[in-house]
């Protein structure tokens, strides 16, 4: 059975390894990484019957024996579906959302906290800058905050279980009616999102990419924020308009945002360049991360846990889980 890891992480380096390991069935496993070389992709995808890949583009070579596109990632916003051929089925995985729930906690709570700043001075040998108890300088909490969470999914869920644990309050929005509130007090509908967001003290967009939500945080909807608002976005760079962002930022519309996805990432040719054309790496008050929220090794092992399961399933002829669509 032919089954081809495909591209910057079906075809990463370890990644076919560390799934294959947890594997039962006997695979005919082939790995290509660059989608670029397109002499060993077009044989490939010519034989495939599966393939483990999140990305799948309109321009690839014919595909007739495929069968099972299995993504290494949560979002499907990167497979041209239209592009598949008729009969495929698209699973996806999760088990990333504890691990993306922590960094929501962990940059609400540094940023709350003044904990880069402070330690950064402290090891500078500055002792305050505001008064502290003990002689180092006052900072916030999110006790009593409010969070509002837009795209209350697997991931909003955990942000708002954590986030309910540490004293805040929880506020949603999102596009599908929700039935079980969870740990969250309101649920607006995305259309309503302008009445939420003046509540909120900390956004966090967990929303996926589509048409409903590309741009659905533009200028308008930053200036409804309050002014010491904290935006972290996990979801997708483009649900958040990137002129418009880097300007409430630059002039302190809003307080600060925490960023772990990105409007532009590495190429072949730009291995190291930045996540925007702005430069949103020169402001002070925007923590960046490299896409790597949910890079846990216990997400890891439970995202590729799902992805084996997957492929004994299909070599043994079982229904399939985290089935996204049937093309």
């Amino acid at each position: 059975m032919k089954t081809l890891f495909l591209g910057s992480f079906g075809g990463r380096p370890g990644v076919s390894e560390a799934i294959l390991a947890k594997t039962g069935e006997k695979l005919d496993v082939s790995v290509l990484f660059n989608l670029d070389d397109s002499q060993r992709l077009i044989p490939a995808l010519a034989e495939a019957e599966i393939v483990v890949s999140h990305i799948w583009k309109k321009d690839f070579p014919e595909a007739p024996r495929l069968k099972l596109l299995q993504s290494v990632a949560a979002g499907t916003d990167l497979i041209d579906v239209p592009s598949l051929p008729r009969g495929v089925t698209v699973c996806n995985v999760a088990g990333h959302e504890q691990a993306i729930a922590e960094y929501v906690l962990m940059t609400m709570l540094a940023w709350s906290h003044r904990l880069l700043d402070i330690a950064v001075a402290f090891r500078g040998g500055v002792w305050s800058t505001g008064g502290g108890a003990g002689g180092g300088p006052t900072h916030g909490e999110i006790l009593g905050k409010t969070i509002g969470v837009v795209g209350y999914g697997r991931i909003g869920r955990e942000v708002a279980k954590r986030a309910v644990a540490f004293g805040c309050r929880v506020v949603a929005a999102n596009r599908s009616p929700i039935d079980d509130r969870g740990d969250a007090s309101d649920i607006y509908p995305l259309g309503e999102l302008d009445r939420m967001l003046p509540l909120c003290d900390v956004v966090v967009i967990a929303a996926g990419l589509g048409p409903e939500t590309s741009g659905l945080i533009d200028a308008h909807r930053l200036g409804l924020m309050k002014p010491t608002a904290f935006v972290i976005n996990i979801g997708r760079a483009a649900i958040v308009d990137e002129e418009a962002l880097y300007a409430a930022l630059k002039d302190n519309k809003i307080g600060g945002a925490a960023l772990d996805v990105w409007w532009q990432y590495p190429t072949p040719a730009e291995p190291n360049r930045h996540g925007s054309r702005l430069p949103f790496h020169e402001l002070p008050n925007v923590i960046l991360t490299p896409h790597c929220s949910s890079a846990t090794d216990g997400a890891r092992d439970r995202r590729f846990s799902t992805v084996a399961g997957n492929l004994d399933r299909y070599a043994r002829g079982e229904g399939l889980t985290n089935i996204v669509m049937t093309t």
